[in-house]
């Protein structure tokens, strides 16, 4: 005949610090357990009694199902015949159904931002990570994207203009949470229709005009500053960018020689994966022989030393953050009224590219941009190089 026991497994404690009540069935030398799905500190059992103690809050209730379920292994074990009993020792194990955890936004972006990284893309981990430690602020506990609806996403926003936020700024966050969330459509995290954006609309504010005129690009192309001092290598990292077609900083930091090839400049944009292949102008040139080194990059920007090519780029960008501060100590000494930059370069090209009587299609090609319609532009042809080369040397030459 079958027995039944029950007892206080503490041969391993849980987490929290209580063990689980099994009921111990007993038949032929052969013994088995069944969970009561009861756990309790080792303080609350009562081993006499094998009952749970007063000092447990919920002793009367989960007493009451011990008893009960005990009473029911009885019950089924003196009615059952040997067949029966083994069934209990030996039982066919069910199969539970592995569900699958909730992914919640803060661990989605982790994955893309890890993705990135491999990709190379740093710029956009970073961007990506900003947006989480934004969102964290006003949100710390993890987030599923269910919970982002129309009014989640104006009490964010109004969190961000109480801390004083700019609002491009705020339009980045929300933009890029948006990313997020179509990226999870697309992986059947969420569902499409608890899409939160579509009633939800956020613009970002026109800037200031990022570009100065040609006078004042004179002057600062111009301007006598002491030979090999940082002021100096500031200016001329600020017009190779100009010379280049606006090149940023990163991309003219990552030059290496081998992309110098008869008297042309070839590269990929990081930004946007685009190539460029740009005429050398004699400008250009002037300033590339004051560059000359051991290194495989042209320019002195790249710190040798890092590990990761994620190092190398918060070394650019902090030397770019360098190069904006010795430009404005050039706005000071040129008493120009107006906020010069890394980016300049590009905008003032652009500019004076358009004052110049050069059409939007063809500046627009020539800074790596689409212009007007994509379906459109798949059946134009291009501008051939030569044209772009030409509107190049013809914007140079307006500041000599």
């Amino acid at each position: 005949m079958a027995t039944v026991k029950i007892i206080l497994d503490k041969r391993k404690a849980k987490p929290d610090g209580t063990y689980p009540i099994y009921f111990q069935i007993c038949h032929k030398r052969k013994t088995t357990t069944r969970s009561t799905k009861i756990y309790i500190p080792e303080h609350d059992w009562d081993e006499n009694s094998k009952s749970i103690k007063k000092s447990n809050p919920s002793h009367k209730a989960l007493n009451i199902k011990l008893k009960k379920d005990y009473a029911d292994f009885q019950s089924q074990l003196l009615l059952a015949n040997d067949d029966e009993v083994k069934i209990f020792l030996n039982p066919i194990p069910i199969v539970e159904p592995i569900i699958e955890e909730k992914k919640t936004i803060y661990k989605f972006a982790q994955e893309l931002i890890n993705q990135l990284r491999i990709d190379g893309q740093i710029g956009n981990a970073w961007v990506y990570e900003s947006t989480v430690n934004a969102l964290k602020s006003f949100h710390p506990e993890d987030i599923t994207f269910e919970q982002i609806d129309y009014q989640f996403l104006t009490k964010y926003n109004s969190f961000l203009v109480g801390r004083k936020i700019k609002h491009n700024s705020i339009y980045l966050y929300v933009r890029t949470l948006r990313i997020f969330y179509n990226k999870a459509i697309k992986s059947k995290i969420v569902d499409r229709s608890l899409y939160p954006f579509y009633d939800y609309k956020l613009r970002p504010e026109k800037t200031k005009k990022r570009a100065v005129d040609l006078i004042t690009l004179k002057k600062v192309s111009s301007v006598e500053l002491p030979i090999d001092s940082a002021i100096w290598h500031a200016r001329n990292y600020f017009m190779l960018s100009f010379y280049l077609i606006g090149i940023s900083i990163v991309d003219l930091s990552l030059l290496k020689k081998s992309d110098l090839k008869n008297g042309r400049v070839s590269y990929k944009r990081r930004k946007t994966g685009k190539w460029y292949d740009i005429k050398l102008h004699a400008d250009a040139l002037r300033v590339l022989h004051f560059y000359q080194n051991n290194s495989e990059y042209i320019l002195p920007l790249v710190d040798p030393v890092v590990s990761t090519e994620e190092q190398m780029i918060r070394g650019i960008k902090s030397k770019t953050k360098l190069i904006n501060k010795y430009l404005h100590e050039i706005v000071k000494l040129l008493k120009i009224d107006q906020k010069i930059t890394t980016y300049t370069s590009r905008h003032s090209w652009a500019t004076i590219a358009k004052k110049s009587g050069f059409s939007i299609e063809l500046i627009a090609e020539a800074l790596g941009h689409e212009y007007g319609n994509r379906t459109t532009a798949v059946y134009l042809d291009t501008f051939d190089q030569s044209v772009i080369d030409g509107v190049n040397e013809k914007v140079i030459a307006l500041l000599n």
